[in-house]
């Protein structure tokens, strides 16, 4: 354990949990999808408070049912593939290098496309943990 001055406060933390890969990072099937397998790269576990970041595989044709997340914001960046995303009742594919946005409350839908497993960057703002959702 390292004491780690922030500027306003000392953080006592392990600073190698700060390092991460992929990789080392455990798999989880977040509730409330189909096909889904998630690496937490960076959460609570790192200390983080208003960011929680995660690296999701999505089987063709599964995903995310309709849902929102009461406070917490998400962002989605695709690093493989493509998916069929909805947001209210906007219907859109996005690709590599493409992104979407979810807000706070904002009703969404996000499901893998093609013939090969997707890989998508998420990220939470503040951390999703796995209990804020509700399923529409």
């Amino acid at each position: 354990m390292t004491e780690i001055h922030t500027g306003t406060a000392i953080m006592t933390v392990d600073v190698m949990n700060l390092f991460i890969r992929e990789c080392d990072a455990e798999v989880y099937e977040p509730a409330g999808h189909t096909g889904t397998f998630n690496r937490r790269l960076v959460g609570p576990t790192q200390g983080a408070k208003h960011l929680e970041v995660v690296i999701g595989t999505i089987d063709p044709g599964q995903g995310a049912s309709p849902h929102f997340h009461p406070g917490i914001d998400q962002f989605c960046y695709m690093l493989d593939g493509e998916a069929e995303v909805t947001i209210g009742e906007t219907r859109r594919v996005i690709k590599q290098g493409e992104s979407c946005f979810f807000p706070a409350e904002m009703q969404h839908i996000f499901v893998a496309k093609g013939v090969k497993p997707i890989r998508v960057l998420v990220v939470y703002g503040p951390p999703y943990g796995e209990g804020a959702r509700v399923d529409l």
